[in-house]
């Protein structure tokens, strides 16, 4: 049975939370836990001001000077996301949190209990919304991003069923802008060719696309069009893992609060390893004998499941923290470095979650993880570019006046619908000459493959570096 998904939103979680238990109707701006000065969440009325998640609060305000700024209860917001995910487990038990208060679900199989896929987005709209007492969306699809773009596109409390074979008429009129992780200055070169709809971007060949922005626009443009193959990873690390714990009575000693760290640290450590998280960011709290709690967060840089590092940044987080009453219980928060939306995945530790401190591969790692925190995530893309798989020998079918009519792999005849552009490649490689006759050819599938006839040995070949241009 092909895919079914459902997304479950509870949309701006954190300010529908704080506007409920407020009772405020004023915008509002939170802080991010870990970086005070940047912005974590925004009400609907400072986005359409300009407000954009990550900006510094400082901007922000300018943008919205009526929004009030409140501190972010983490621990409010990961507990009615808790909620949430626990009751849709009645439902299923592959889920995949994407965000806080999104939920990816699979639904698979549901229609004997809930009727039509109509019925289940209200049953499941229905009980987000009592675990979660806020305003829920949910949509269905077939795939991940077009549930994903159902859901935001829901009313409050309300779902979009979106039926196989309808995802690009539905993607259709919706921005590129919801493309995930959009470059700028590939949103700024689509603006520049009056591309504004992922009708717009879906309604061109694919060649020219990729020949127009390189490989990088492959995936997106395959999301725009629907086409959507990534599976539902239930084993998606988690937003953020927590471990805490209570002194035998109340401290105000830096050297035994230095202590209770190290030994979390070396819990938290554990905790990454046995999963294959690395975590991107640290979070220390203590909590006082008044109630009060004190808070700091960094960023890891590059992100590490290593001890002795999550030892070192724990310990510069407590030396930052001014605590002027004694502590009972100190936590540490993780937040574990989570994929994209391309399937390039986070730097796995080893196979069984044991890495050499001083060896070739934890090195190697590292280098990497260096890499993507100062260039993101799609130079590991572009560098998996470098040295594409060997051509695959193949049984070429030719027909009348030399036209090609199918190749064969496999003992799996293709056949040959459209010759979309021929060429020779003729050039001396120290003593071995290379000469080839190229063939770009569409299947019925409407994919594109690269066919090569080498005029040295006149054997063809299925040439499979990528992209296919």
């Amino acid at each position: 049975m092909s895919q079914k998904i459902a997304c479950v939103l509870v949309p701006d979680l954190p300010i529908q939370l704080e506007q409920q238990r407020r009772n405020l109707s004023l915008p509002i701006l939170i802080p991010h836990p870990l970086d005070h000065s940047a912005i974590f969440a925004a009400s609907p009325e400072a986005t359409e001001a300009g407000v954009q998640i990550g900006m510094s609060l400082y901007q922000a305000q300018q943008m919205a000077p009526t929004a009030l700024v409140i501190e972010p209860d983490e621990l409010a917001y990961h507990s009615c996301h808790g909620a949430v995910l626990a009751a849709l487990q009645a439902y299923s038990p592959l889920i995949e949190t994407a965000d806080l208060g999104e939920f990816l679900v699979d639904v698979r199989g549901l229609e004997r209990l809930h009727g039509d896929d109509a019925a289940l987005a209200s049953a499941l709209v229905n009980t987000a919304q009592a675990a979660a007492g806020l305003a829920v969306q949910v949509g269905i699809a077939a795939g991940k991003f077009v549930a994903e773009q159902a859901a935001r596109q829901a009313p409050a409390n309300g779902a979009v069923v979106v039926p196989p074979g309808a995802e690009a008429g539905f993607l259709a009129p919706l921005p590129v802008t919801v493309l995930p992780h959009l470059p700028g200055e590939m949103r700024r070169r689509l603006a520049l060719l009056d591309l504004h709809g992922l009708g717009d971007l879906a309604a061109l060949r694919k060649p020219a696309v990729l020949r127009q922005f390189g490989a990088e626009i492959s995936g997106l443009y395959e999301l725009a069009r629907g086409n959507d193959p990534r599976a539902l990873d239930p084993t998606a690390p988690p937003l953020c893992l927590v471990r805490s714990l209570r002194l035998a009575g109340p401290v105000s000693e830096r050297a035994v609060l230095l202590n209770a760290l190290q030994r979390l640290s070396r819990q938290m450590a554990r905790a990454l390893n046995a999963q294959g998280y690395h975590a991107e960011g640290l979070k220390l709290t203590l909590y006082t004998t008044s109630g009060a709690a004190r808070e700091i967060g960094q960023a890891a840089k590059p992100p590490t499941a290593d001890e002795a590092r999550l030892g070192r940044l724990a310990a510069l987080l407590l030396g930052k923290l001014s605590v002027s009453e004694p502590v009972v219980v100190v936590a540490l928060s993780a937040y574990p470095l989570r994929s994209w939306h391309l399937g390039l995945h986070q730097i796995s530790l080893a196979e069984r979650g044991v890495v050499p401190p001083f060896g070739k591969q934890a090195r190697f790692e590292t280098a990497l993880q260096v890499l993507v925190h100062r260039f993101g995530e799609l130079v590991l893309r572009v560098a998996a570019l470098i040295g594409p798989p060997v051509p695959l020998p193949v049984t070429v079918t030719i027909g009348d006046e030399g036209r090609l009519v199918s190749y064969a792999l496999g003992g799996e005849e293709n056949p040959v619908v459209e010759v979309e552009n021929t060429w020779r490649e003729e050039r001396d490689w120290w003593s071995r000459p290379l000469r080839r006759d190229y063939f770009r050819v569409r299947l019925p599938d409407d994919s594109l493959h690269k066919l090569y006839q080498d005029l040295v040995d006149e054997k063809w070949y299925l040439d499979r570096s990528w992209p296919i241009l």
